[in-house]
């Protein structure tokens, strides 16, 4: 018999981190206060309005997880260069920059794990000179693919 899980959450609360890529966590000291930002959105398939308006809902099991933040301030390109070479390690196809991650979600107060693609990242460059850059925030972004662990 073969198991499938259309998605995977733990019962349990915080325990530290706020997302792990693989089993990179990204550290909490480079995520800007007041920027992590997670919704655990719902899906539906072929729902409909009927003759008297009515939504006739067809609402799926799955919850796709959405993750975006931005890093503190001034984060330097070696800080940089560490954090996209650990999660680019984790990549289970770096084509589509998929990776497992395992996401604190505070709706539920537990974590999900789920396979999630990492949008285009885009740093923006505030100073450079002979030996450093440094950046604005940066935006990342960890979007749910919809398949857990064993799908």
């Amino acid at each position: 018999m073969v198991s499938v899980f259309l998605f995977m959450e733990k019962i349990m609360a915080y325990s530290g981190f706020l997302i792990k890529i693989g089993n990179y966590e990204f550290p909490r000291k480079y995520i800007q206060a007041q920027s992590y930002v997670v919704g655990r959105y719902g899906q539906d398939l072929d729902s409909t309005r009927d003759a008297d308006g009515n939504l006739q809902r067809n609402a799926l099991d799955n919850f796709l997880p959405k993750v975006e933040f931005t890093t503190v301030p001034m984060l330097t390109n070696t800080e940089f260069a560490n954090i996209m070479s650990k999660i680019s390690e984790n990549y289970v196809n770096a084509t589509e920059k998929k990776a497992l991650a395992t996401i604190y979600i505070p709706e539920t107060d537990s974590y999900m794990t789920q396979y999630v693609y990492v949008p285009d990242i885009e740093p923006t460059m505030y100073y450079a000179d002979d030996k450093v850059i440094k950046y604005n925030p940066i935006r990342f972004a960890f979007i749910g693919y919809g398949k857990g662990v064993g799908a």
